[in-house]
């Protein structure tokens, strides 16, 4: 299970705040939804307008507002995310800056659409209260949309994983339980290795070891998936079972738990060593 978690963990680092174009329909449908909503409820004196003009305008506005908050949101994660860990901390800046940027941008929006004159400090001051509140709302209901997709991806990832785990180690316990069924029961325990001595498999466990008839690389075929290493053409031994490697000169040796120790051959050298088993 620490090894699935650890899993988990790794994989969950590759969930991170992308931009494609799923992404970016999901989030413009949204946007487009807050526009047609304030539209309708026509504030800051739009009432006397035609609903059609004021829909147009405020999903106009907000469309516009999305592809200054969106790419600004994705620069604060992308760069602010060594000084500052929370997410809503990078969110909560780099919305401030395109607040401070849609204020420019809505007076031109306003001219636009009711030929308006621009007196930029003054819509810039009068505006800018205006973005923060409208802005912050769109951002709220964006990135908690992205929120709850990401913790269902890593919930299906979790599952995933957690899953394939599980998998692998039935898969190593029914093999464990099948060899061992070979084995008187006073002999049966955790596996620590085999040697091969003529025509017969010697079976090494914290019990005590036993005799099979069996060649080496069949006993092998039924522990494919147990973790462990062949180390000499007539030695194979668990991974868990070594408790150090000793080497004299050239001569290279497994001290395993049962303080047996297993030669371990120049051919098999180099994968003793990949292994890295203690």
């Amino acid at each position: 299970v620490p090894l699935a978690i650890r899993e988990i963990s790794t994989k969950n680092q590759s969930v991170n705040f992308t931009f494609n174009k799923s992404k970016l329909l999901r989030e413009l449908l949204v946007v487009i939804s807050i526009g047609l909503f304030i539209g309708f409820l026509a504030p800051f004196g739009m009432h006397e307008l035609p609903v059609f003009m004021s829909i147009s305008y405020w999903v106009f506005t907000c469309v516009c507002g999305y592809f200054i908050y969106s790419p600004l949101i994705n620069l604060g994660h992308k760069y602010l995310s060594e000084k500052f860990s929370a997410p809503w901390l990078r969110v909560a800046i780099s919305s401030l800056i395109a607040s401070i940027l849609m204020s420019l941008v809505v007076p031109l929006i306003t001219m636009i659409f009711f030929n308006s004159p621009i007196n930029l400090i003054n819509d810039f001051l009068h505006f800018l209260p205006k973005t923060l509140v409208i802005g912050g709302v769109i951002t709220f209901f964006s990135v908690w949309q992205n929120h709850v997709k990401q913790q269902q991806q890593q919930l299906e990832l979790s599952t995933k994983v957690i899953e394939e785990h599980a998998s692998t180690t039935d898969t190593k316990s029914i093999q464990i339980e099948q060899f061992m069924s070979l084995l008187p029961i006073n002999k049966r325990g955790q596996l620590l290795c085999l040697e091969m001595d003529d025509h017969y498999l010697k079976v090494h466990t914290d019990k005590g070891s036993h005799m099979l008839l069996m060649r080496l690389k069949d006993a092998l075929l039924q522990l494919e998936e147990f973790p462990g290493l062949q180390t000499h053409r007539s030695w194979w031994v668990a991974s868990d079972a070594v408790v150090s490697v000793n080497k004299q000169n050239r001569k290279m040796t497994l001290l395993l738990s049962n303080n047996l120790e297993v030669p371990v051959s120049r051919t098999f050298v180099d994968a003793v060593k990949a292994a890295n088993i203690i």
